[in-house]
């Protein structure tokens, strides 16, 4: 869809926005009546909103970011209506979130100069670049999360891959991968799975593709690919959650869509383990692992390894299977 005309169904509909060049949008993203997206004026050029493939903005909703804030919502992500985002926060895809829910990665200031009004508060602690460096706390949301009726949460949480929220639920901390947390504040209830990576992660067994964790075309896992097996074709970036380890190599077998060789940059839990050149209609690649520190955080007791390749060539790169020997 051109801008012109996504821009002149945006305003028929009473949406409204003070800076339609900084929204990024893609021919199927779509917005419902009387959507507020706006920019904190004086903005950097950093500041953005991005609504990815099949993401639906539903009535009556406000998609509102700070001077250098990105808000992120990607590919066939659902937002219902009356939700309200600000600041700082992705949200990775295939979310369900249900109506009246907010979420933001700021904050208002009662207890720094109590005898201070809030508003004044504010205003003397935004007012230094201190301040203003560490307000925004990013709220992250990783992918296939149900966020359900009514639900807070609040600025610098992570949402584990495959999680549920319960309706009107108060989130103050963390929480894990396919979780299902509710109350107020919000506790874990149950789990929705088991969420224990094997050694061994295979394409082909339906319970392993939770730990295909972000990043990976779960809807094209029947296309066909050059490897003639099933396969997880992957985005620009992508994660495989994997049992927490320091050593050992990991055995990645996959597969390549097209002709050209492609350039793969590999790292584990944020550490940097090679950059790698794939050509050939299949791989077997072998990354060595020398020493990097397992994840030990809250929310992640086992390990992440992502794959970055060009935004030209998302969904030429495969996997079949990963393995630790």
């Amino acid at each position: 869809m051109k801008a012109w005309l996504f821009y002149l169904k945006f305003i028929l509909k009473g949406g409204y926005t003070n800076s339609f060049k900084k929204l990024k949008f893609t021919t199927t993203s779509w917005i419902g009546k009387t959507v507020s997206i706006y920019f904190e004026p004086g903005g950097t050029p950093r500041q953005t909103i991005v609504l990815g493939e099949g993401v639906r903005v539903s009535n009556f909703s406000d998609l509102t970011v700070g001077t250098n804030d990105a808000l992120i919502l990607k590919d066939y992500t659902t937002l219902n209506t009356h939700c309200k985002i600000i600041g700082e926060v992705t949200i990775e895809r295939y979310c369900l979130l249900s109506a009246n829910i907010f979420i933001s990665s700021g904050q208002h200031y009662a207890t720094r100069f109590p005898h201070l009004l809030i508003r004044q508060q504010d205003e003397k602690i935004l007012g230094t670049e201190a301040g203003q460096r560490q307000h925004s706390k990013p709220v992250h949301i990783e992918e296939d999360v149900w966020i359900g009726f009514g639900v807070f949460i609040k600025q610098g949480i992570t949402v584990g891959r495959g999680a549920v929220i319960g309706a009107n639920a108060v989130v103050l901390h963390n929480v894990g991968p396919y979780e299902i947390v509710g109350g107020n504040p919000a506790k874990k209830i149950k789990d929705r799975l088991a969420f224990s990576p094997p050694a061994h992660i295979r394409a082909d067994l339906e319970e392993h593709r939770p730990y295909f964790y972000r990043g990976f075309d779960h809807y094209g896992l029947n296309r066909q690919n050059p490897s003639g097996a099933p396969g997880m074709f992957a985005f620009e970036e992508s994660t495989i959650a994997i049992p927490a380890t320091s050593t050992g190599t990991i055995q990645c077998r996959g597969f390549i869509a097209g002709s050209q060789p492609i350039t793969v940059e590999i790292s584990v839990d944020g550490h940097s383990v090679g950059t790698y050149t794939l050509q050939g209609a299949t791989f077997d690649l072998n990354v060595p692992l020398t020493g990097q520190v397992p994840s030990q955080g809250e929310i992640n007791p086992f390990s992440f390894i992502t794959f970055a390749v060009p935004y030209d060539k998302r969904l030429c790169l495969g996997f079949n299977s990963i393995k630790i020997v």
